[in-house]
């Protein structure tokens, strides 16, 4: 019944919002124990400068914001984005710009360990969740930006990787004998064949360390874009989740791998199917020259779904975003502009 009505609630006239977008690079040393993360935040600004190109690359097509602007006056909520492994914290800018134009600060990272260019298998699982707590720590207390959010309309998004890591926010737990169940009877799992490919007896994350809780009470809200270890959650854990929750599945994983899904199935929040979208088509839009280049490494599936179907799927996820938090009444406390 409770997915039935986020169908319907999908076929409501979504409201419009005319915000223009900031976005602005910051760089949070030695957040714990010598970690530095690189963040990217987009929000509503009143500037009047032009928008410009950025992240755009050679595989992925950017976005548009004003570098730099200053932020609207206003009490807005905050959203915390996290990449999955080798993704980066503009990978889902197409999502943070949607937001903020409807009046959100957005915070997404770069996490080291698991992110572009720097992701490495034996690197802790826990760490990305805990990354997000620590921003949230920052941005609450930083006096450029703790007056403008509103703490009671605080929540986080993630794909893949950290989908699950907006899971764990919310009080998904996992623990060592279901991660090794799963990978040794569906070894055919992306998640188990990037640790087995590259050498690593899944991951060097302590037994009490990968087992623990690390629900953030500040944390309203998630949303999880196809997430990745659905099948290791426990059970007890997402029956237990106190929060609204929405979960946006993709239809298969990617097309060599056939009908193969990650599981999210298993997880019993409301949620979302796009059947022509793949796990990867919640990355950005691809350039014409990506598959050719991404075909070098045998990663071209990564990019095989045409632009204007990538882009219809991102803004069928915008649609459900946007109905989800309005349902929740999630909204800036702001004027339009």
């Amino acid at each position: 019944m409770r997915l039935f009505i986020y169908l319907v609630l999908l076929l409501i006239p979504v409201s419009g919002w005319s915000y223009s977008v900031g976005s602005r690079l910051e760089t949070l040393e030695n957040i714990s124990s010598g970690r530095d993360l690189k963040v990217r935040l987009f929000y509503p600004t009143s500037g009047r400068g032009e928008p410009q190109l950025m992240g755009n690359n050679s595989v992925f097509t950017g976005y548009r914001a004003i570098p730099d602007a200053p932020l609207a006056s206003g009490h807005f909520p905050l959203i915390l984005l996290s990449h999955g492994s080798g993704g980066n914290n503009t990978n889902l800018a197409w999502l943070a710009t949607a937001l903020a134009e409807r009046g959100a600060i957005v915070v997404a990272a770069s996490h080291p360990g698991s992110t572009t260019g720097d992701s490495r298998p034996e690197t802790d699982l826990t760490l990305q969740t805990r990354d997000l707590s620590l921003i949230l720590d920052h941005y609450l207390t930083d006096s450029a930006w703790k007056n403008a959010i509103d703490a009671t309309k605080i929540g986080a998004a993630g794909h893949s990787k950290g989908g699950y890591s907006v899971l764990a926010l919310a009080g998904g737990l996992i623990n060592r004998q279901r991660l090794d169940h799963y990978c040794e009877a569906m070894p055919q799992m992306p998640d188990c064949r990037f640790y087995k490919q590259n050498g690593v007896q899944l991951e060097k994350t302590d037994d009490a360390r990968l087992a623990a809780n690390y629900r953030d009470p500040r944390i309203k809200f998630a949303i999880a874009l196809d997430p990745g270890m659905s099948y290791v959650l426990t059970p007890e854990s997402l029956k237990a989740i106190s929060i609204p929750v929405l979960t946006i599945a993709a239809g298969y994983y990617s097309r060599p791998t056939g009908k193969m899904t990650l599981g999210t199935e298993k997880i019993p929040t409301p949620r979302i199917v796009i059947q022509q979208a793949g796990h990867f088509d919640f990355l950005p839009v691809c350039q014409p020259t990506a598959e050719k280049i991404l075909a070098e490494e045998g990663e071209a599936f990564i990019c095989d779904t045409p632009a204007s179907q990538r882009e219809l799927i991102h803004q069928q996820t915008i649609t459900a975003i946007t109905v989800f938090l309005q349902h929740l009444g999630i909204e800036s406390t702001a004027k339009n502009p």
